[in-house]
């Protein structure tokens, strides 16, 4: 940790139902391919995610038009980043992260 820009984060493997609960809240979430070809999420480690996602476990009220449309919007990266196409939609694999 002696890289001032490094910040931790946290991994999320719940991209249906964490991650459009985080971004709904104005929590990016980034997502990566992994070595074996999942797809995850990552946001920082910070006070407000770990009480959001504590928030998303009591069952909450959401908006459900606008969940519905993250959540397809982030399922779409995903699939295009498991198919392995990435950003620029070259198909070569090489492109990891949205």
């Amino acid at each position: 940790m002696d890289n001032p820009t490094y910040q931790e984060r946290i991994t999320l493997t719940d991209l249906t139902g964490a991650a459009p609960w985080l971004e709904m809240h104005g929590i990016p979430v980034e997502l990566e391919r992994t070595s074996t070809g999942k797809v995850v999420g990552y946001v920082p480690a910070t006070n407000e995610v770990y009480r959001l996602l504590g928030e998303l476990q009591t069952g909450p009220k959401v908006d459900l038009n606008e969940f519905m449309g993250i959540q397809r919007r982030i399922r779409g990266k995903m699939l295009d980043l498991r198919d392995g196409n990435g950003r620029r939609g070259r198909g070569n694999g090489y492109e990891r992260t949205y």
